[in-house]
């Protein structure tokens, strides 16, 4: 084999983050033209979604290699579970927390961050790690 076939991939997850968070603004800055509660609902309903999936990368992604598979697999089960529930605490904190939400862009934007991030996982290609 060849150096560059036994190369592990890496994902870009900075890139990936900073692509979500400018959606996240700019999703929020159109939801200003409604109101400043929409906007500011919109800000909220993005990070719902947007620091549950940056601990999961975090997460899943500490460890590579094949010695590395029994952690990956382990970590891929408790970070996905603490994602769902880092989601579950951020929609019962905006609705027992917040009085006035704009219910409709906060949702409207965590379903349209939920799209981005699939649509991610096919536009952006993992880098060979030298």
């Amino acid at each position: 084999m060849t150096r560059s076939t036994k190369a592990i991939m890496r994902l870009p997850l900075l890139q990936w983050l900073v692509i979500e968070m400018a959606a996240v603004i700019t999703l929020s800055l159109l939801w200003l033209f409604v109101s400043r509660l929409a906007g500011y609902s919109a800000f909220i309903g993005g990070l719902i979604f947007v620091i549950p999936n940056a601990y999961f990368a975090h997460r899943m992604y500490r460890y590579q290699g094949a010695r590395q598979a029994p952690m990956m697999v382990g970590n891929m089960f408790r970070a996905e579970g603490v994602k769902l529930a880092l989601t579950a605490v951020g929609f019962a904190a905006v609705f027992i927390l917040m009085e006035p939400v704009h219910v409709p862009a906060l949702l409207f934007t965590f379903a349209v961050m939920v799209v981005l991030g699939g649509a991610l996982r096919f536009l952006i290609q993992p880098k060979r790690q030298l």
